[in-house]
């Protein structure tokens, strides 16, 4: 019960509910950051790959070099793999070069099946036949052995595969580089959050005990794309570096990493004079500069053919690998979807010398989660309170700067994912517009079903197109209008209430269609009178003048139902009218539960007031002096008096409109009126008697001028001091 109620109260406050549906858009989207749906993470890698051409240098580094053991070396050295002594000897001639070093994108995990002392093993053991052969040198008998030899004279790494899954591995490890751990007091362990590799494809044990090892893993994402390699990982009890970072260790003839830790965890990883940013888990991005061959590919043959000069390849880095389609060491990246593998070590050796770094810094949750936050209360103010011409600036504005901020950070090396501050802003910014539009839609129901008891369908639509709170109260110039059926009480007794209810549904049908389609607003119905005001909630051009067309049109209508009450109920009705025209308040009004869109003030009373000297002065309608003002000549008037009515210390002047053509009797008698009423203002009571007397003798039928021949009789017995010409009316 407590919940509905505070929901109830939630939704009659349209800024909470606003505030609160905002709120809710920027909690999602915290927890969208949190849980990070697949979705999500590929339209982030998306984003970053986008981003990736800022990043882009104008020349990449020639350290790098690729040996390429492709189609042209394997038609002219055979199928792969190549008997050890050919490798050896393409090692051995990288090195008469001068490279710096020399990086093995291949696996030795197992003995060559093509040396002669291993042939003559495999043949005795599974034919029982022994075999010789003449001539060959005691050095050719083993090519492992030629091998192991030619990596332990050369700058040589050779490659290794870390399984993270499957049987522990038990088997001679290879020697590992020493870690220096830089760090404070409280700084985890550097090895704490790297990924742990169980078993491993290493080389034989007589080559890693040669030539330090490297591993060749890459960390594709979850689209399967490579953007980031591990430069360590965990093996047994000591850490490795990946094939790129021990390359660069023997080239700068280094056995030995500085390990950089925060306390988040590791963060750098320093090789000589070169500082790598990593993440706590030891990887590293690496912003790939182009397609494949963005680096120099040499053919392994021509470098077997001595055909390779000594420029081409001193002092560079020598990645071996292959790009021949069959050897399947293809991988994915932003660029290029097949890749060779042995590229994606280039990439991250010319990254690492130029410096060209890209990291995902550890304070970036907690920047996330303020842009979300940002994003979250302005995209409320904007969308949840501002105007509708601030919609596209705003978002222009809070999708721009989340762009253009990531942007330039990415250019600085820093990767914040602008994606979270874009969706916060689609996502609060759809979420506020559609309650908004909701509201909108929920007041226009609420203005129709509010204003087509009181209005014409046409103004029905023309508040509905409005925009803004038409149902908020102002002060706005009305014209009012009352109007009352004399003698109802007394008409009604001899009426049953059926006949009664049936007498009123009748009367004031026609007389409720007049005022609409003057663009009059019906106010309430009270008893047998009937409350109607013009100018709100729209403005109404010339309301006084409307106003006073309805309440003629009303007792011109009278004259016709007349005919019709007559003959079903047996009486007449008559029906007094009484307009002014001045400021009111007019707007919602009521309970929580029940409303209504009315008027209050000084000068709805006013109306009401004239609308009870009808009987008084004998006319059908009358009207207020700025009523009369407003109306301009689009009728005729009847100056009927000036008074003070009760409660007023202000006096009015009322008149009686008519139209033009139907005031015969006035245009008539005006002279004498004029005469008589002049000769009563200047307090000249017995002539001001006489005059009206004669005028009561010609027209009978008029009471306002019996009205006037009484007062200024009962004024010449009992004289008034300080006479203005003004009326004390001493009733309502």
């Amino acid at each position: 019960m407590r919940l509905a109620a505070a929901l109830r109260h939630l939704l009659r406050q349209p800024w909470l509910f606003t505030a609160v549906v905002g709120l809710c858009g920027g909690i999602a989207m915290l927890a969208l950051y949190v849980v990070q749906p697949i979705a999500l993470q590929r339209l982030d890698l998306r984003i970053y790959d986008a981003l990736l051409p800022l990043r882009r240098l104008n020349q990449p580094s020639a350290v790098p070099v690729i040996i390429d053991i492709d189609e042209e070396s394997l038609a002219r050295h055979g199928q792969w793999p190549w008997p050890r002594y050919l490798v050896a000897d393409m090692v051995g001639k990288l090195t008469a070069k001068g490279v710096a070093s020399i990086g093995l994108d291949i696996m030795f995990a197992e003995p060559d099946r093509t040396s002669p002392a291993r042939m003559r093993e495999d043949l005795y053991r599974d034919k029982g036949v022994s075999i010789e052969i003449a001539g060959l040198p005691s050095f050719m008998a083993d090519f492992d052995r030629l091998f192991a030899i030619s990596v332990r004279e050369a700058p040589a790494v050779l490659g290794a595969f870390a399984r993270y899954g499957g049987e522990p591995y038990s088997g001679p490890m290879p020697h590992a580089p020493a870690m220096i751990a830089r760090g404070g007091k409280d700084a985890p362990p550097y090895d704490r959050y790297l990924p742990i590799a169980p078993s491993a494809v290493l080389p034989l044990p007589q080559f890693f005990e040669e030539a330090p090892v490297g591993f060749v893993n890459v960390s594709p994402d979850a689209d399967g794309l490579v953007r980031q390699i591990p430069l360590l990982l965990k093996f047994g009890d000591a850490v490795y570096p990946s094939l790129a970072l021990q390359a660069l260790m023997r080239a700068l003839g280094t056995d030995a990493l500085r390990l950089y830790t925060g306390p988040d965890g590791l963060f750098s990883v320093s090789a000589g004079e070169f500082k790598i940013p990593v993440s706590r888990e030891g990887y590293m991005l690496v912003p790939f500069q182009g397609a494949r061959r963005t680096y120099r590919y040499i053919s392994a043959a021509k470098v077997l053919d001595g055909k390779v000069r000594q420029e081409d390849l001193e002092g560079c880095i020598a990645f071996v690998g292959t790009s021949a389609p069959g050897l399947a060491d293809i991988r994915a990246t932003p660029f290029d979807r097949v890749m060779p593998g042995v590229e994606v070590h280039a990439a991250a050796i010319d990254a690492i010398i130029n410096g060209n770094f890209v990291q995902s810094p550890s304070w970036a949750p907690g920047a996330q989660a303020l842009i979300i936050t940002f994003v979250t209360i302005a995209a409320t103010l904007a969308f949840g309170f501002a105007g509708p011409r601030v919609y596209v600036p705003s978002s222009l504005v809070l999708m721009g700067s989340t762009v253009l901020a990531s942007r330039q950070l990415f250019m600085s090396g820093l990767f914040l994912s602008p994606l979270y501050g874009l969706l916060t802003s689609l996502l609060c910014g759809g979420l506020l517009l559609s309650v908004r539009f909701w509201n909108e839609e929920k007041q226009k129901i609420v203005l129709r079903r509010a204003f087509s008891r009181y209005v014409s369908p046409e103004v029905v639509r023309q508040i509905s197109k409005r925009q803004g709170d038409l149902l908020a109260g102002e002060n706005r110039e009305l014209s009012i209008l009352f109007t009352d059926i004399r003698g109802f009480t007394s008409l009604s007794e001899s009426l049953s209430p059926q006949d009664v209810v049936q007498l009123l549904n009748r009367y004031f049908t026609p007389m409720t269609a007049i005022v609409r389609n003057r663009k009059g607003t019906l106010d309430k119905f009270i008893g047998d009178a009937l409350m109607a005001f013009w100018n709100a909630p729209l403005d109404v051009p010339g309301h006084p003048a409307l106003a006073v067309d309805a309440a003629l049109c009303m007792q011109e209508q009278l004259e016709e139902l007349n005919v019709e009450i007559e003959a079903s109920f047996g009486i007449r009705l008559d029906m007094g009218a009484g307009i002014h025209t001045g400021q009111a308040y007019v707007g919602n009004m009521g309970s929580d539960d029940l409303i209504n869109y009315t008027l209050i003030g000084d000068n709805v009373n006013l109306a009401s007031r004239l609308e009870g000297l009808c009987k008084r002065y004998g006319v059908p309608v009358v009207i207020s002096e700025h009523t009369m003002q407003g109306c301009g000549d689009a009728f005729a008037f009847v100056h009927l008096d000036v008074l003070r009515v009760k409660g007023k210390t202000r006096p009015v002047s009322i008149y009686w409109p008519m139209r033009h053509g139907t005031d015969e009797v006035f245009k008539e008698a005006m002279p004498q009126w004029i005469a008589a009423r002049s000769q009563y203002e200047h307090g000249d009571f017995v002539e001001a008697a006489e005059g009206f007397a004669a005028l009561v003798a010609a027209y009978p039928a008029v009471r306002l001028f019996g009205l006037y021949r009484e007062r200024s009789l009962r004024l010449v017995q009992s004289p008034p001091k300080d006479w203005e010409g003004i009326w004390t009316m001493e009733g309502k």
